[in-house]
């Protein structure tokens, strides 16, 4: 499939486990996804790796973000279904920007 990308988002969102809720010594697991929003509304995963990778950075921090919504902002992208049903960028991000 093909789409144009309008901008690119990440989320970040914590769960803990319910077996371990009262323990005060353990943490909600943190988890983030980085994808492309389309002008179709898809939404296209982006491998969090392959943007650190990139731009040559160990932390994906909301500048980084920024500035990879305006270097994909209106660049035509190729992706795929998953197994799970979610939508997958084909290929490695240096290949549209």
């Amino acid at each position: 499939m093909k789409g144009k990308v309008k901008y690119v988002t990440r989320s970040v969102w914590y769960e803990e486990s319910q077996s371990d809720h009262w323990r005060s010594d353990v943490h909600a697991v943190r988890y983030t996804n980085t994808y492309a929003v389309l002008y179709n509304g898809d939404e296209v995963d982006i491998d969090e790796d392959d943007i650190r990778d990139y731009y040559d950075c160990s932390r994906i921090t909301r500048e980084l973000v920024s500035e990879l919504s305006d270097d994909l902002h209106n660049e035509w992208i190729e992706y795929y279904e998953d197994e799970d049903g979610d939508y997958c960028l084909e290929g490695e991000l240096s290949d549209y920007i």
